[in-house]
């Protein structure tokens, strides 16, 4: 079934359903919240929901390796220590901090900044990988993309009354820790079954958010046949976004297919403001029009190179 992504046609159609399902995650975690009577303050609740989603996100995963998946798994191969490690940058840590700060700014804010995730991968990148190199039309991409997380934020006038660490700058840690696991799985991962690890690493991890989740809410959870639904779907998007993702990239290039990633902020804003009718200003407008500039300059300059995501 995978292989019918071979088709250039087919593989776009996939790509674009995929950053939507990424883009959409936004407005699916704030809608979560709401339903489920979570406070912006009730931190533990929503690492909480955090470690739910990624449970059945992991045995979704898992259904897919055995559905899909055409390498024969070899046990021996199995690197442990290498998917507990993934497991905390890439779930544990990263999803703390996204739930968290995703309470406490708004869905266009938080797709605009993770856009700059292409921009922290170049960075840690040049500090993990000794090959890799800074050239001009990087550093070009880097300010831009941070001119639009400025202007996002009010600007250098009004910055530090629209920032708030805990929400935009939360959102930005967790963008970091999300760049940083693709560079390590770049790094260590390439001997290792992707779909496997994938599903293995999202329910270590979130068996980690559910323990912190349990020891740290401060309510009961208001649980609807709603917010099951939207649990639900918040797995689906991270499992499936992957695997089509990752497939694409097997038969495709990285260079070719990686400018269709800017949909993924172009989704998330456009369904924030749809979904949770939150304000699309003139400032965000600019914001996200400099952050997909800096994208495409930097795209322009990763010819044959595979960047591996995970939402």
């Amino acid at each position: 079934m995978l292989e019918k992504l071979k088709d250039k046609k087919t593989a776009i159609i996939a790509t674009l359903f995929a950053m939507f399902l990424w883009g959409s995650a936004m407005p699916v975690i704030k809608t979560t919240y709401k339903e489920m009577g979570v406070a912006a303050s009730n931190t533990g609740a929503q690492i909480l929901i955090a470690g739910f989603r990624f449970f059945l996100a992991g045995v979704l995963a898992f259904i897919y390796f055995r559905s899909f998946n055409e390498e024969k798994l070899d046990k021996k191969n199995i690197n442990i220590k290498y998917i507990i490690i993934l497991s905390l940058i890439q779930t544990s840590i990263q999803y703390i901090f996204y739930y968290v700060g995703m309470s406490n700014t708004s869905g266009v804010k938080s797709s605009i900044i993770q856009a700059t995730n292409s921009f922290l991968v170049v960075i840690i990148s040049i500090i993990m990988l000794p090959n890799e190199k800074i050239n001009l039309q990087t550093i070009i991409a880097i300010i831009l993309g941070t001119l639009g997380i400025i202007v996002v934020n009010g600007g250098f006038t009004n910055m530090s009354s629209e920032f708030k660490f805990i929400g935009e700058g939360f959102i930005l840690i967790a963008t970091t820790f999300n760049a940083l696991s693709s560079v390590f799985v770049r790094k260590y991962g390439a001997s290792q079954n992707e779909v496997f690890t994938t599903a293995s690493q999202f329910i270590i991890g979130s068996i980690i958010l559910i323990v912190t989740g349990l020891f740290t809410k401060r309510i009961s959870l208001t649980v609807t046949p709603l917010a099951i639904i939207l649990i639900i779907y918040g797995a689906f998007i991270s499992a499936t976004s992957y695997i089509i993702w990752n497939t694409v990239l097997r038969y495709h290039s990285a260079n070719e297919m990686g400018v269709y990633k800017l949909f993924v902020p172009i989704f998330g804003s456009l369904l924030s403001v749809w979904g949770l009718h939150e304000d699309f200003t003139i400032d965000l407008l600019i914001g996200l029009i400099l952050v997909i500039l800096g994208s495409i300059v930097l795209n322009l300059d990763t010819k044959n190179n595979k960047k591996k995501t995970s939402v």
